[in-house]
């Protein structure tokens, strides 16, 4: 007999069936670990950095100076990347290239403080990596960071890709944010702030609109009944195949 299960979601897994039911069966279902690539692990040494340099703002006392903005996060990025650096080296890439990643990496940082000491009043935040559970909707998500001022609250999302057009999937990951913070704290954030890294300007605002969260709701119910089954057949390839060149094999 298949098992049926209503699983917790998150707004990845949601993107991640859409994109291929059968990528979803192999990463949340079956559970294979994925490759590991530059992309993924520089991204997350980067979130980490931005992390870590909030935490240290939000315990104060905070400096505006643009020169000692960019030194504690390049600082911060150092020893981040010197943590992930056995992960780094196990990629098998040359010297050179990794260099070159550093560098575009340091520059996103670099770009990042630039925008945060040019701003009228220094944009910290009120929390960074925010872990949100939504029994009701049966989802979870982590917001970079939230920004709350007598304007109302501002959800934070940081992109380290170069591509800076907000994608359908950039803006179905807004929506069932700020559902997730509707569900958690009983207040719809006023918009969503995209910021694209490599970009040296402003973050993007996406405001989400009332039929927006009700898409938003519906899509979860779906995706919830489309993933109940263990049985891989309910899972169809939709991209050639190319979902297993992203996961390891076992046994």
């Amino acid at each position: 007999m298949i098992k049926i299960e209503r699983r917790i979601l998150s707004p990845t897994a949601i993107n991640t069936y859409l994109a291929c039911p059968r990528k979803y069966y192999l990463r949340y279902i079956r559970k294979l670990p994925g490759k590991p690539s530059i992309h993924l692990i520089r991204g997350a040494i980067v979130h980490k950095t931005l992390h870590e340099f909030h935490m240290n703002y939000i315990r104060g006392p905070p400096s505006t100076d643009p020169k000692a903005i960019r030194k504690d996060l390049i600082s911060i990025f150092q020893h981040q990347w010197q943590k992930e650096k056995t992960s780094l080296n196990s990629l098998g890439l040359s010297t050179e290239l990794l260099g070159d990643y550093y560098l575009d990496s340091a520059d996103m940082l670099s770009n990042y403080a630039h925008w945060f000491a040019n701003q009228r009043s220094p944009p910290f935040v009120n929390s960074t990596e925010l872990k949100i559970f939504s029994n009701n909707l049966r989802t979870m998500g982590i917001i970079d960071a939230v920004k709350v001022n007598d304007n109302g609250t501002f959800l934070i999302d940081y992109k380290t890709s170069k591509d800076f057009s907000i994608t359908e999937d950039i803006m179905r990951q807004a929506i069932l944010y700020c559902l997730l913070y509707e569900d958690r704290y009983e207040e719809i954030p006023v918009a969503v702030y995209i910021h694209f890294l490599k970009d040296p300007g402003d973050p993007v605002a996406l405001f989400i609109d009332d039929a927006q969260l009700e898409y938003g709701k519906i899509l979860i119910d779906s995706i919830h009944e489309k993933t109940q089954s263990r049985d891989e057949t309910d899972y169809p390839c939709t991209c050639n195949g190319y979902c297993k060149r992203d996961f390891i094999e076992q046994g």
